[in-house]
Order: structure tokens, then C-alpha cells, then sequence
């Protein structure tokens, strides 16, 4: 199968490749990017190579998964983004992950964006949910800013996390409290 590239106002996610290993290791090797991710700790290059053998796979399987993440100038792997299925539920989460030069920027807030509206429009989607260890407020703060809801505290990946959801009624309804409305403009899909 093969995995559509979108486009932003400032990013492209697209497919990764064998040849993003390299930075991806670099970024997941820091502390303070991995602190709230599943393990909590740094991975090593052969980790990294797992995770991104991982994410091939679940686009094989599922028709739908998380994208690299580049700025549109420079074309830097900055992160991922997209949609993941939570095989112990069944439910899509969206999840995302980024460099620490690049937090704060809005940069999250704009990809999960554009991977909710590709679960709404393309996969059909009814309900998104996104998940958080409670002190991540960054992470919930950017699940706020995309409308979602929250749920309250549940169990997910074997632990205690703070969990929102937003449905595709809602996702269309706008959002006050978005401090960048030119970024809910509508994505650019390339199918290959």
C-alpha cells in the first residue's frame, strides 16, 4: 500500500523511509523527548529501527499510521505525527512526537490537525481520542487547543493516562481558544 503525503501551511508529513533512521535514532535518543513516550527513557539505534519497522508495519496492516514530520523549507525530520490504532480497544488515537528545538512553536497543533481531518475525511472516522501521563500538560494542552474533550484518567499501554477523544462533529464546530486559526485551513493529500 501506499502511504498519502500531506501538506500543511508549514509542514509535509509524509511516508517514512529506510534513510530516516538516522535522525529519528537522534531524536529519540533524547531524555527530555522521551520522558512522557511508552518506556519513558532513551532508545538505542536498534530501537529506533524497531519503532520505525513498527510504523511500516501498521500502515500494512491497518491502512492508516503516523507520518514523518519535516518543515516545508527545509525538508527536517522534526518528529511524527498521525493516527494509531490501540489494538487492545480498538479505537484510532492520534499521537505525535517532536524535536525539542521545535516545541512550542505550534508545530504539534498543526499536524495533529491535519491527521485528525485525514481520520474524519478519508478514513471515516467517527471518534479520535488522544492519550497523556497527567504531568505531560504540554501534550494535553495541545489535545485542548484541537478541541478534544477530556475523558478522565484510563488504563491505556499499561498505565494510568489522561485521555480525550473528539468526535467528527465536533472537529468541525470552531475552536475560540486556537491561537493560530491560518493553520485550520485545509490540508494537501498526494496519494503517492
Amino acid at each position: 500500500m501506499t502511504t498519502p503525503t500531506l501538506e500543511t501551511l508549514c509542514l509535509i508529513l509524509w511516508p517514512f523511509v529506510p534513510g530516516d533512521l538516522d535522525r529519528l535514532a537522534e531524536i529519540l535518543t533524547d531524555p527530555d523527548v522521551m520522558r512522557y513516550l511508552p518506556g519513558g527513557t532513551p532508545r538505542t539505534r536498534e530501537q529506533s529501527e524497531r519503532t520505525l519497522d513498527f510504523v511500516v508495519d501498521h500502515w500494512e496492516r491497518h491502512g492508516f499510521g503516523w507520518w514523518a514530520v519535516t518543515l516545508k523549507p527545509t525538508g527536517e525530520l522534526i518528529g511524527w505525527c498521525g493516527l494509531k490504532r490501540v489494538e487492545t480497544t480498538g479505537e484510532t488515537e492520534v499521537l505525535y512526537m517532536f524535536t525539542q528545538a521545535q516545541w512550542g512553536k505550534g508545530y504539534a497543533t498543526e499536524a495533529a490537525r491535519a491527521s485528525l481531518r485525514y481520520g474524519f475525511e478519508t478514513l471515516k472516522l467517527d471518534r479520535i481520542i488522544a492519550v497523556a501521563v497527567p504531568e505531560n500538560m504540554a501534550s494535553r494542552r495541545v489535545m485542548e487547543k484541537l478541541g478534544m474533550q477530556y475523558e478522565g484518567i484510563a488504563f491505556y499501554y499499561n498505565s494510568n493516562l489522561a485521555c480525550y477523544s473528539i468526535t467528527r462533529q465536533a472537529f468541525y464546530q470552531p475552536d475560540e481558544r486556537d491561537k493560530h486559526p491560518q493553520r485550520q485551513g485545509e490540508i494537501t493529500l498526494h496519494p503517492d
